[in-house]
C-alpha cells in the first residue's frame, strides 16, 4: 500500500486506510498496536547500485534502458547556495534528484522489496512517500504475544 506519487492518493488515502483498519478492529472488539517510522532524507540515501539491481531484478529494466539510468546516476554534482556565494562543485554518491518526474518513481521502486518481508509477517503496513506505519490488530488476551511480535518484526524489517 502506497500512498504518495499516484494519482488519487494523497494523505488522505494513507489515514482512510488506517483509520478504516482501526475502526474495524475496535468493532472486533480488538486492541491495535501501530509503529511509525520516517525515513529522513529518503531521497537522499537511495543507494545507485541497489536502486539499479532493484530496477534489473525487479522490475526487468535491462540493456540499454538500465545503461540510461546508470548514465543519469553518475557524475552527477551539486552545489550549495548561500546568500550569494555558492560551495564548491561536489559529486553526488547517492540519491535521486528531488523536484524530478523521476524521483517519486525511482523511490518508490527502491523501497518496493520491503513489502514483501512486511507482508510475510503478518503485519498491516501502509507507505507515504518516507512514511511507513506497521500495525497489528489482535484480541486483549493476546497482548502480550502480540507487541513482542510487531517488535520482533519491525526490527527485523527495518
Amino acid at each position: 500500500m502506497q500512498s504518495a506519487y499516484r494519482r488519487h492518493h494523497y494523505t488522505e488515502t494513507s489515514l482512510l486506510y488506517i483509520h478504516d483498519h482501526l475502526i474495524n478492529a475496535i468493532g472486533s472488539q480488538k486492541l491495535s498496536c501501530l509503529c511509525l517510522r520516517d525515513l529522513s532524507a529518503a531521497f537522499d540515501t537511495i543507494d545507485h547500485d541497489i536502486l539499479l539491481t532493484r530496477l534489473s531484478f525487479w522490475f526487468g529494466i535491462n540493456g540499454s534502458v538500465l545503461n540510461w539510468f546508470k548514465s543519469y546516476f553518475s557524475s552527477r554534482t551539486f552545489c550549495v547556495k548561500c546568500n550569494d556565494c555558492f560551495s564548491s562543485l561536489h559529486t553526488s554518491l547517492y540519491g535521486v534528484p528531488q523536484g524530478s518526474v523521476l524521483g517519486p518513481l525511482l523511490s518508490i521502486m527502491y523501497t518496493t522489496p520491503l513489502g514483501t518481508p512486511i507482508s510475510s509477517l503478518s503485519l498491516y503496513d501502509h507507505l507515504y512517500a518516507d512514511d511507513t506505519q506497521l500495525f497489528l490488530s489482535f484480541h486483549p488476551s493476546d497482548l502480550q504475544a502480540s507487541i513482542t511480535h510487531l517488535a520482533r518484526r519491525y526490527v527485523y524489517t527495518t
